[in-house]
C-alpha cells in the first residue's frame, strides 16, 4: 500500500481555542515560539496578557486525530512537562471550536 494512500485515509481534526498560559522568568517573550514547536499546533496567536501576573492568552489551532478536550489535554501536558518555565496551562473549553 502506498503511503499517499494511507495519508489519505486517515482522518485528522482540526481545533481552535483560548488558552491561558501561566509562567515565570523572562522566558515569556519566545512563550508564543515554543508553544509552536509542541507536537500538533498548527498556528499560536497573542491574544494579550498582564505581565505582572505572569499569564498571557493564546488562541491555539491543533491538527490532531484525537476529540477535542484529548487534544487539549496533550496540549496542556506537553507545554508543562517539556517547557520547565510553564507552571500552568488553563484551557477555555467553552472557546473550542471544530475547524
Amino acid at each position: 500500500m502506498k503511503l499517499l494512500k494511507i495519508l489519505s485515509e486517515v482522518e485528522f481534526n482540526k481545533f481552535e481555542g483560548m488558552v491561558k498560559v501561566t509562567y515565570e522568568n523572562e522566558e515569556a517573550k519566545y512563550l508564543g515560539d515554543v508553544l509552536r514547536a509542541l507536537p500538533g499546533v498548527l498556528t499560536v496567536t497573542d491574544a494579550g496578557g498582564d505581565a505582572e501576573a505572569g499569564t498571557k492568552t493564546f488562541k491555539v489551532k491543533l491538527i490532531t486525530q484525537k476529540n477535542s478536550e484529548e487534544a487539549f489535554e496533550a496540549f496542556k501536558n506537553n507545554a508543562i512537562s517539556k517547557y520547565s518555565f510553564i507552571t500552568n496551562v488553563e484551557i477555555g473549553t467553552e472557546t473550542i471550536e471544530d475547524k
